[in-house]
């Protein structure tokens, strides 16, 4: 097990969805619940310097870094383009007004790929979505509790999806043009509760365990490797990425949010980003193919099932 450091960010409600984008050098993260979308340096010691802070006034479920400064967005309901300069070209409503839309990654063809979570009570019609290049949105699944890590093995033919309602990772086959059944692929016991996921260049899933003070690993037959696992004092981790120019950083996110007065002053970092070296090398972001965002032509956004 391997004791992560705090990187110096200031705390944040729910901060997630850490990508590090290699043209610019800079980590991008979120904080969900205050609609914020982050960017800073690393430094060789695995410190992060906040660089810019954008506000967009609700939920923002994840933030993809594109070229020109400008960010993919999911919003609570929509996605949307971020400009340079702060303003949001948004598109049509994905959801109905008791979800939001929540984690997301880019696919090996360079799609969006992005899930929903209910804003109250316990549901089983959460979807996961894909923005095909045509604009128009695919559904892998409509079933899920509360969806959330992505992540593909390193050839991309394995496609990683997580659960955490019913504390399970899923895996399928995946290429450009099919998408294989859907199997549970670790199982948590009761109380553990999968989040944010990344996979490393030998094939191994990192996930980050709300409620479980940091991040375990597992080899691609879903064996824990407990000795790879990563420490962090506060309670809920959120996500985990591979950072630096090497991708040899882990970058782990987490959250203050569920904490009482006594657990916030116990964990006073809860809700910053941490920081630890390991062995391991992390696989380059997949970039978007920039696509029409569902509603913004009239000829595109239909939902495919």
């Amino acid at each position: 097990m391997i004791d992560a450091r705090p990187a110096g960010t200031p705390n944040y409600v729910l901060s997630e969805g850490p990508i590090w984008h290699a043209a610019t050098e800079m980590l991008v993260w979120v904080d969900i619940e205050a609609g914020l979308v982050l960017r800073g340096e690393l430094d060789e010691c695995g410190r992060v310097a906040v660089t810019r802070r954008t506000e967009l006034g609700e939920y923002v479920g994840c933030a993809i870094p594109l070229d020109g400064d400008r960010m993919l967005v999911a919003l609570t309901h929509s996605l949307a383009i971020v400009g340079a300069d702060g303003l949001v070209e948004r598109g049509s409503g994905l959801l109905p007004n008791h979800q939001r839309l929540n984690d997301g990654s880019i696919d090996p063809q360079g799609r969006l790929v992005v899930g929903s979570l209910s804003l109250s009570g316990d549901a089983n019609d959460n979807v996961l979505l894909r923005l095909e290049t045509t604009g128009e949105l695919t559904v892998l699944d409509d079933d899920l509790g509360l969806s959330n890590g992505l992540g593909w093995s390193p050839d991309g033919a394995v496609f990683y999806s997580t659960d955490t309602a019913i504390r399970t990772i899923f895996r399928r086959s995946y290429d450009a043009e099919t998408v294989g059944a859907r199997e549970p692929f670790i199982v948590f016991d009761e109380g553990v509760y999968p989040d944010g996921l990344t996979v490393d260049a030998s094939g191994r899933i990192w996930v980050a365990i709300w409620g479980g003070h940091g991040v375990r690993v597992f080899d691609d037959r879903g064996d824990e490797l407990a000795e790879l696992g990563i420490h962090i004092p506060p309670p809920h981790s959120s996500s985990v990425a591979f950072a630096g120019s090497a991708l040899d950083q882990l970058l782990i996110t987490s959250a203050s949010r569920d904490l009482d007065g006594a657990e916030r002053m116990r964990w006073p970092d809860a809700g910053g980003l941490f920081s630890a070296r390991s062995d391991a090398r992390g696989i380059p972001a997949n970039p978007w193919a920039e696509a029409p965002l569902p509603g913004l032509d009239r000829d595109v956004g239909a939902i495919r099932r």
